[in-house]
């Protein structure tokens, strides 16, 4: 009991006195975002081992905020801790629909599995598994984007093969075309220009079938982006004070 106890209060040693400030703020006040950005910006110069403690302590007042679950997961990635990644994308994967914390996801997938026979199949599964998340996201572009892409780099050996390959990348494209999105302009382009390299005359009929559907999501985006204009989104979350002016 008493070992638990102190492995959890261990101090970490800043060696600065503006940091220790910082520390004793955010012990007084755990939402002092001001405080906590000091000492993540000196935190991600530290092995993790001797953060992980701080790191916790943040997750823990700010359990929505993508942005630090990402600065925690990039640390210990770059530790190649990759099991106590595993385990913080378990926690913090399905309650936080962050963009950049998905991306980091899929970086993850694709560095760790690159090696293995079924590389391809767990790597369209997790895009898969993303989109079905966050395809939605007004920001999720560079998501459908990269997936795209990935789809294109396949290497298709035979007429089987390249039709499966065609398949799946026009299956992608289309699900984004009608999705709205910032960028939406761009997919759709790429899509049209992706089948007339394939087929002129099925091009020209794919583009009739769903330029109405892309139209309105196109329409759609548009408004999302005006309404959520100047949002910022990666600003922790913090209750309401009891101030009174």
């Amino acid at each position: 009991m008493t070992t638990i106890a102190t492995e959890e209060s261990a101090e970490i040693d800043w060696g600065n006195e503006r940091l220790i400030r910082a520390q004793r703020a955010v012990e007084a006040n755990i939402y002092d975002v001001d405080s906590w950005s000091l000492l993540i910006r000196e935190a991600q110069t530290r092995p993790i081992n001797e953060v992980r403690t701080m790191y916790e302590k943040l997750i823990a007042a700010f359990p929505t905020t993508g942005r630090y679950w990402k600065i925690y997961i990039e640390q210990e990635m770059k530790a190649r801790n990759f099991e106590k990644v595993e385990k913080l994308f378990q926690r913090c994967l399905m309650k936080i629909l962050n963009i950049e914390l998905w991306r980091l996801y899929l970086n993850y997938v694709k560095e760790t599995k690159c090696m293995l026979p079924t590389y391809k199949e767990k790597m369209a599964q997790a895009y898969d598994f993303a989109l079905d998340k966050i395809g939605l996201d007004i920001h999720a572009y560079p998501i459908w984007n990269d997936y795209v892409t990935f789809l294109k780099s396949v290497d298709a050996v035979g007429s089987y093969a390249e039709n499966q390959k065609i398949s799946a990348v026009r299956k992608v494209y289309q699900r984004a075309v009608i999705t709205p999105i910032i960028g939406i302009e761009t997919l759709w382009k790429d899509y049209i220009a992706f089948e007339q390299s394939i087929n002129t005359i099925i091009a020209e009929r794919m583009a009739m079938e769903r330029s109405r559907e892309y139209m309105n999501a196109r329409r759609v985006a548009k408004e999302l982006e005006t309404v959520t204009r100047g949002l910022n989104r990666n600003m922790p979350a913090t209750p309401p004070t009891a101030d009174r002016e």
